[in-house]
């Protein structure tokens, strides 16, 4: 697979029928760019894990329950995990039970770009079903917080952040959304779901457990680097100030 440019996005064809063939295609190189993004993460994580103190006590999916969690994915991010479900059969035979997870949570959260609290529905017991084959970019990058320090990343983790956005940037232009991992399941599996994901997109009930905005030493997802600050680029977009950091559109 050609490795797909970063950056502005390019012209789509006026003609509906190209015009689908392109963000195929283009969908297509842009996944292959996230595998390559994802790999130094994982040869990170696995340095790190070495460490008998890197987890201090904290089972590792501890960070995936609702308590520490609020962790949010881009458009391709939530298109590879689509993907490694349709692709791999022992994934695939796990779909009824994300599905039913998937539900459960949906009810309680907004549909927005907004931070939220939330039980990850690709949890399984103690697992990430998708951690080898399609695991989202924040959820690699994050690392336990030193004592006294919240969660971090580290730069390789701006960095593959920062390239993330670009490549979504070139395949959905510039109003592409964060959202929180249930909310783009939902959108991605929408077929699967069938009429339970509609239902689901209405207001949050009553029972709204969406938590506070940043649970200390959490995933959150990337906030703004240290040393920037936010600055609207586009409608529902904040970006960087100095350095060419990575956007603060939060992770």
């Amino acid at each position: 697979m050609r490795r797909m440019r970063r950056g502005r996005r390019p012209r789509v064809p006026r003609d509906p029928g190209r015009a689908r063939e392109w963000q195929r295609r283009a969908e297509e190189d842009a996944l292959g760019e996230v595998d390559r993004i994802r790999a130094p993460l994982f040869e990170e994580l696995a340095r790190r894990e070495r460490s008998p103190d890197y987890y201090k006590g904290r089972p590792p999916h501890a960070c995936c329950t609702r308590e520490l969690n609020q962790m949010r994915i881009s458009p391709l991010e939530a298109k590879a995990i689509a993907r490694a479900f349709r692709r791999d059969r022992e994934l695939r035979a796990k779909l009824p039970q994300v599905l039913e997870r998937l539900r459960a949570e949906l009810p309680v959260l907004r549909d927005t770009e907004e931070r939220q609290s939330f039980d990850c529905p690709l949890l399984d017991g103690t697992r990430c079903l998708v951690h080898d084959l399609a695991k989202p970019i924040g959820c690699t990058a994050w690392h336990p917080p030193e004592p006294g320090e919240d969660a971090r990343f580290t730069r390789r983790g701006w960095r593959a952040f920062r390239s993330r956005d670009e490549l979504n940037d070139r395949v959905y232009g510039r109003s592409w959304k964060l959202r929180v991992i249930p909310l783009w399941l939902r959108r991605v599996f929408s077929r699967e779901l069938g009429k339970a994901g509609s239902a689901a997109a209405g207001p949050a009930r009553a029972r709204r457990t969406a938590g506070p905005p940043g649970p200390r030493g959490g995933r959150r997802g990337a906030a703004t680097p240290p040393g920037t600050t936010r600055a609207r680029r586009a409608p529902g977009r904040a970006g960087p100030s100095a350095g060419g950091a990575a956007r603060g559109r939060g992770r």
